[in-house]
């Protein structure tokens, strides 16, 4: 088989052997290409550690956590009776699964491309990866129903917590949804240092959250909003130094504005905001990704397509536990 191009010099032939030639040398510059681009909008790698470490095709993953128990004691020396240490062991099994994103080329692109002496677009290849990038921001942000996985914003063995509702009109939002504020500045910050610390109470004051999910426009409202009439610091800043992780462990705080947290409380006010606190370290929570997103080889998908397929596989997030984390629901209204 033989595709027919049209040339100045009258018709010539363009065997397929050197058509797919053409498309392999293209899409390994361009998938190389790709590779070597950042997309911080959907840096999930921001939001938890991420581990490539697994075998790429190893069906899941093994996790034995281990805790201690036993108290020493005054002892007398003609006791009998000695006090002892015991050591328990867990076991858990995470599932790894494949996804897939790839792309396509047309016959026209190509052979317009070999008779012109052009390059293919890589519009389609970049496409491809941002999907990628977002399908694993999404998971790692609200896990998948359909495989079980929760996600950051929304696991369901962490219990929410409703925000005081003290409040302009005993409400527990910080700001309604025409934008007038209905809690001081002094009680927002509050209500998050009451996440932080709620981390840090539930593991026996070891650790302190260090990362604050917020609703977007809880974010824009404390980003902008002044935390008093000096004018010099916005809620935010004003948190940013103030907040008892910092002040415990001279450490900085960590805000990030995250979508789906608008509607995600589920604790008495239904559908409001839900901000999330949590531990961003890989003791306590990971992302199994053992074979981030691949281009595989060129092939022929059909008479007029050479596709590149993309493949990928997660296990999506881990929580080793959820003592590090802390939703605090009703932080804003619902809308409307």
């Amino acid at each position: 088989m033989h595709n027919l191009i049209g040339h100045n010099n009258g018709p010539r032939l363009v065997t397929d052997t050197q058509a797919l030639a053409f498309v392999e040398g293209q899409a390994y510059k361009i998938n190389q290409r790709v590779y070597e681009a950042r997309y911080p909008d959907w840096d999930f790698s921001r939001l938890a550690f991420v581990d490539t470490s697994g075998p790429a095709w190893s069906p899941g993953v093994m996790t034995y956590t281990s805790d201690l128990s036993g108290k020493a004691n005054w002892q007398s020396g003609a006791a009998k009776d000695i006090p002892m240490a015991d050591v328990t062991q867990d076991a858990r099994r995470m599932t790894f699964h494949l996804a897939a994103i790839g792309y396509q080329y047309n016959i026209e692109e190509v052979n317009t491309a070999i008779q012109v002496g052009g390059t293919l677009p890589d519009r389609r290849a970049r496409a491809a990866r941002l999907v990628y990038t977002k399908f694993m921001f999404d998971l790692v942000v609200r896990g998948s129903s359909e495989k079980g996985i929760p996600g950051l914003i929304n696991n369901g063995a962490v219990t929410p917590v409703a925000a005081a509702n003290d409040g302009t009109g005993s409400t527990r939002h910080w700001v309604a949804n025409n934008g007038t504020g209905t809690k001081t500045p002094q009680q927002i910050l509050r209500d998050i240092n009451q996440a932080l610390t709620g981390t840090n109470a539930a593991t026996n004051a070891i650790e302190y959250a260090d990362t604050i999910l917020l609703p977007i426009e809880a974010y824009n409202y404390i980003a902008s909003t002044p935390f008093n009439t000096l004018g010099t610091d916005t809620i935010l800043t004003w948190l940013l130094r103030t907040n008892v992780y910092t002040l415990a462990t001279g450490r900085p705080l960590t805000v990030r504005a995250v979508d789906f947290l608008r509607t995600a409380s589920t604790q008495t006010v239904v559908g409001g905001g839900r901000l999330v606190a949590y531990k961003n370290d890989q003791d306590y929570l990971k992302l199994h990704l053992p074979m981030p997103h691949q281009f595989l080889p060129v092939y022929r998908d059909g008479p007029l397509n050479w596709a590149v397929p993309g493949i990928f596989r997660t296990g999506g997030l881990e929580f080793l536990t959820t003592a590090t984390v802390y939703y605090l629901d009703g932080i804003l209204e619902p809308p409307a």
